[in-house]
């Protein structure tokens, strides 16, 4: 950006020069960061110690434990309170696929139903969709994939009309990597808890750009992924 603020308007030239992230320097234009972002430097210096000399497991009782244990707390805190959780609400995972699955595959057989019944949507990510048909490949669940309108959103309606007292689990996600459609998470979550029937929402593409607040949403489960924010 070019300017100086003065009051509540903006006076030119002065110039602000940003550097390049040291991985975009020589290569074509990157425009994929839906997909995934570059490292934050100031990321890469903050895990530089926990990647070298602090080597200890956070789960031991030794005194070399001592030390990632604490990052590991204060960083589970800092994510708590990014969405509005508290902090022995997060699980750490390796990815957001993970994530997703251990969301939902966990929820699902938790629920102790001969045949759970699965709610999601057709634009989900394939670590959704793909779940829902493990689940119902290797656990006999019966899965509802609910179309999207002219617009990518599910209708409150259509949740709606295909919840039933079998109903486990709803899974839609916050925002469309694609499209960019925004889902009204807070209206599906609040018809899925009519009903019984816990709300997991993927929001992975939604973090960092939207405010995300799991208590303002009402959802069970939420998936997010630090590698989409520079993490």
């Amino acid at each position: 950006m070019n300017g100086v603020r003065k009051g509540d308007a903006y006076r030119y030239p002065l110039r602000f020069v940003c550097s390049p992230h040291p991985g975009l320097g020589d290569g074509p234009v990157y425009l994929d960061y839906n997909a995934t972002t570059p490292v934050d430097p100031r990321v890469v210096q903050a895990m530089g110690p926990y990647l070298a000399g602090c080597f200890g497991n956070p789960s031991s009782s030794h005194a070399y434990a001592r030390t990632p244990r604490r990052a590991l707390a204060e960083a589970r805190g800092q994510v708590a309170e990014l969405i509005g959780a508290g902090p022995g609400e997060v699980v750490f995972t390796a990815s957001g696929s993970e994530a997703d699955l251990l969301a939902l595959r966990g929820a699902v057989l938790a629920a102790r139903r001969p045949r759970p019944h699965v709610i999601t949507q057709v634009t989900e990510h394939p670590a959704v969709l793909e779940t829902c048909r493990a689940l119902e490949r290797l656990h006999g669940a019966r899965v509802t994939v609910l179309p999207v309108d002219q617009y990518g959103l599910v209708e409150p309606a259509a949740l709606d009309a295909a919840l039933s007292e079998e109903t486990v689990l709803v899974s839609v996600m916050a925002a469309n990597n694609e499209t960019g459609a925004l889902q009204p998470v807070g209206e599906l979550a609040a018809l899925a808890h009519e009903h019984g029937a816990l709300f997991h929402c993927d929001a992975a593409q939604a973090m960092g750009r939207i405010p995300v607040d799991v208590r303002s949403l009402g959802v069970d489960l939420l998936t997010i992924v630090g590698h989409k924010m520079y993490a």
